[in-house]
């Protein structure tokens, strides 16, 4: 390997940058679907209810509502409740709303889901049900962004696994052209050792150990690289103010090990396949 540096060097950084990118995309991966998870987790079904109803009929929605699947609390809010937490929010702008001669915003009950309940149809399902109780006028909650992100989160996966598989076929090739490369180089040296006796195991080894080191190699500086990346952008994302309730981390070490292995494997798939077509062994 000290004889041939730049051809190793070349073959590591290669390595490195496409495990940089699977690394990237197993970042996102992860996060992105416990960035999922916690927010259906915190999702909550918002029923606005008609103006008018008498105390007994508003009793008996919640009760309906809290007897539906899915459903763990409902808590009703007023609509002064509302529009009080209305003004607290908007802090200065709140003088818009004094010209107001009514509060425009309507009772309504907020639903809380059961930790378990986080799949969209199920939750979609439940909104439906609520909607259709008399008396309830509109259902909110975050269709849209819910269906949207999962949406981009489900062609993400796919364009992953694509991208997983290319890549990992992209370093095996490229481990065996170098190892390729180096069986010119040292052909003589090879024949002499067969001339003289060697045997399989003895010609092989080291060309394997070096596969395993060339992937050990851009395996970790892969990892490294994205760490440093990691530490230079996330701080500055600012990630508390969008998601309060979620906090982007990096890839746990059991993950990142698993890479590193990963490219070593393939690194040695490439050895293989290299000294397997022209070595004829």
């Amino acid at each position: 390997m000290r004889n041939n540096a730049y051809l190793h060097t070349i073959c590591v950084i290669t390595i490195s940058l496409a495990v940089f990118i699977l690394s990237a995309f197993a970042l996102f991966y992860i996060n992105a679907t416990e960035l999922l998870d916690a927010w259906k987790k915190g999702v909550r079904v918002v029923a606005y209810v008609a103006d008018g109803l008498s105390a007994q009929r508003m009793t008996a929605i919640k009760s309906r509502i809290q007897a539906l699947d899915g459903v763990e609390t409902v808590e009703f809010v007023s609509k002064q409740s509302a529009f009080d937490a209305l003004k607290a929010d908007i802090g200065e702008q709140s003088a818009l709303l004094e010209g107001l001669e009514e509060n425009p915003l309507p009772d309504a009950f907020e639903v809380r889901l059961a930790q378990s309940f986080v799949n969209l149809e199920a939750i979609g399902r439940l909104a439906a049900g609520i909607a259709s109780i008399e008396g309830v006028d509109d259902v909110e909650y975050a269709q849209k962004w819910l269906s949207r992100f999962a949406g981009v989160y489900n062609l993400f996966k796919v364009t992953g696994l694509v991208l997983v598989g290319m890549f990992f076929i992209a370093i095996v090739f490229i481990v065996a052209n170098t190892i390729r490369l180096i069986l010119y180089s040292r052909r003589e040296e090879i024949e002499i050792m067969w001339i003289v006796g060697a045997d399989e195991s003895f010609i092989k080894a080291p060309f394997y150990l070096e596969s395993l080191l060339l992937g050990l190699a851009g395996g970790v500086a892969g990892v490294v690289f994205l760490y440093l990346a990691y530490l230079g952008t996330v701080p500055n994302f600012a990630p508390e103010i969008l998601f309060s309730f979620y906090e982007i981390r990096f890839l746990p070490a059991s993950i990142w090990v698993v890479i590193v292995f990963c490219s070593m494997v393939v690194g040695w798939a490439g050895c293989h396949f290299s000294i397997q077509r022209f070595l004829k062994i």
